[in-house]
């Protein structure tokens, strides 16, 4: 059954599940539509593993009406844990064929959870079908959303965005992380103003007190500039010079 080799797959390597999980993407595309879906729902019964992995044979099947029907049931599950696991799901594994959902979401606000993690599959899809829901929220200036906000419209990064970036960016109230996403998102624009900002910050120093300690910006700063330029990078703090160093070496023409 290929609902059981994905949830057994679950236990092997990232390498091995992907293997497995192309293995039955092929053989689910070749599969009649005919009851297909009445075929699932039997295959799952009452099994949440098995449920939990369904939406991946879905995503084979986008061709089939009542397939999309049940993804969008599924997307306004009132089980928020079920909800929230789903767009995940969708956001890691690129799904994008079901960000149109994403959108209820969104608007909605119902579930603070859902919303941001919404939020987020969409700037990671850069699904353009998201884009128009996604300005109209951030016109609200509701400050428990600019973060979140900044960083899908800086993963977008078209010019449909560059208004919201540049006044968040202009922004001297807002907190540092979020005008680095509002400046990576103009340089990926080609905003020299943001990316001379970006530069700046790869020194932005950690912050300490008796009973404080907040990280500095430096390498996420890091990771926005080799965005920019298209250099590889690495989570890790020794980044910061490396990308300090592919900066002299440019300016030098090395």
């Amino acid at each position: 059954m290929l609902l059981d080799r994905l949830v057994r797959s679950r236990r092997l390597s990232i390498e091995d599940q992907e293997v497995i999980g192309d293995e039955v993407a092929a053989e689910a595309r070749q599969l009649p539509r005919d009851g297909i879906l009445d075929a699932v729902d039997k295959a799952i019964g009452k099994n949440k593993r098995r449920r939990e992995e369904a939406v991946y044979l879905l995503s084979e099947w986008t061709d089939v009406p009542a397939v999309v029907d049940r993804i969008g049931e599924w997307m306004n599950d009132p089980d928020p844990k079920w909800r929230n696991w789903l767009i995940q799901t969708v956001a890691q594994h690129g799904l994008i064929q079901f960000a149109p959902y994403l959108n209820a979401i969104i608007e909605d606000g119902s579930d603070e959870f859902c919303r941001d993690m919404a939020i987020h599959a969409a700037g990671k899809l850069r699904a353009y079908e998201c884009l128009p829901t996604l300005l109209r929220l951030a016109e609200q200036n509701d400050p428990n959303l600019t973060w979140r906000l900044a960083t899908a419209l800086a993963s977008y990064a078209t010019e449909e965005c560059r208004p919201r970036l540049r006044k968040w960016f202009d922004d001297s109230s807002l907190i540092k992380s979020t005008k680095i996403f509002a400046a990576w998102g103009l340089g990926k624009l080609g905003d020299q103003e943001a990316i001379d900002y970006l530069i700046g910050m790869l020194d932005d120093p950690d912050e300490h007190g008796a009973t404080y300690f907040r990280p500095g910006e430096s390498l996420r700063a890091a990771k926005a500039v080799c965005d920019i330029c298209g250099w590889e990078f690495e989570w890790h703090v020794s980044t910061v010079e490396k990308t300090k160093n592919r900066l002299l070496n440019r300016r030098n023409g090395a």
